[in-house]
């Protein structure tokens, strides 16, 4: 793999994964050759409902051991923040340097699944809010990490919204995108070129295709595929939005590993099979 980020998003709607399983994740991660554990579960209060509250000091522990397994294991620790409607810059960073403070270092802030119009005064307050947050990691770090999930993560739809974001965000903010649905059974070379282009930047993809948040109960069976082998290349990176059932998703996982390291020899039906013998997804 390549110094784009392959890996997981823990971005599902539901029951979190534990400190421990997110441990395992990342052990999980980096034998498989992976190189990104994204932290922005939904049902963290902290992350999205109470964003601008500080963790109490016990999660704080946990979040400062998962970065130093992560570190320690070549995998880097991305945390998310998801400040809602009407952020204020100043406790975005506040919530931020918190995170800092116990070595963090790369951040995303999410913007999605908030019922606001997509029209130029809510993008003109989005990219406000990124590119202040990108000049604060900036007095600290040479290059920045700082991911964005915008309003409008899906589909190829040229509104106002998304016009402002791509001519005023900081060109190096990397932009989630989902595909042309919010979980796409195929995205191609085309739909990656295309995207490019309205976003005037590579997307990083955040790929839905295992997540069962929105069919609770159901486990999901099958290895990745409906992704073109050109998108490993054309985009700056993919993470996997897993399901809320992680010891199930462990093979799942695997499959899109070994797509990312070697799309062209990919075979999905090899990949599983591999997947359901292999002592690592167990």
């Amino acid at each position: 793999m390549t110094d784009r980020l392959f890996g997981v998003v823990e971005g599902f709607y539901g029951k979190p994964y534990t400190f421990l399983q997110r441990c395992d994740l990342i052990k999980f991660l980096s034998k498989c050759g992976a190189n990104t554990y994204l932290y922005g579960p939904k049902s963290d209060p902290y992350h999205r409902q109470r964003w601008a509250v500080p963790y109490p000091k016990r999660i704080l522990e946990q979040f400062d051991r998962l970065n130093d397994y992560a570190e320690k294991n070549g995998v880097r620790f991305i945390y998310a923040l998801s400040p809602a409607k009407n952020p204020d810059l100043n406790k975005v960073i506040k919530k931020i340097r918190l995170m800092l403070d116990i070595g963090i270092k790369e951040f995303a802030i999410f913007f999605d699944d908030i019922n606001v119009p997509l029209i130029e005064e809510v993008a003109m307050m989005q990219t406000s809010i990124l590119n202040g947050v990108y000049k604060f990691l900036a007095k600290r770090f040479r290059h920045p990490v700082l991911l964005f999930c915008p309003t409008q993560y899906r589909g190829f739809e040229e509104t106002e919204y998304i016009k402002v974001i791509s001519q005023r965000l900081n060109e190096r903010i990397g932009i989630f995108w989902t595909g042309n649905r919010v979980v796409s059974k195929r995205i191609t070379k085309a739909d990656i070129i295309k995207i490019t282009r309205l976003l005037k930047r590579s997307p990083v993809l955040w790929d839905n295709i295992f997540a069962n948040d929105y069919i609770p109960g159901k486990i999901l069976r099958f290895p990745y595929n409906g992704r073109s082998k050109d998108i490993v290349k054309m985009t700056g990176g993919i993470l996997i939005n897993p399901m809320n059932n992680y010891r199930e998703s462990k093979p799942l996982l695997f499959t899109a590993f070994q797509f990312f390291k070697n799309p062209y020899g990919y075979r999905p039906n090899r990949a599983w099979q591999i997947a359901e013998k292999s002592a690592v997804c167990h």
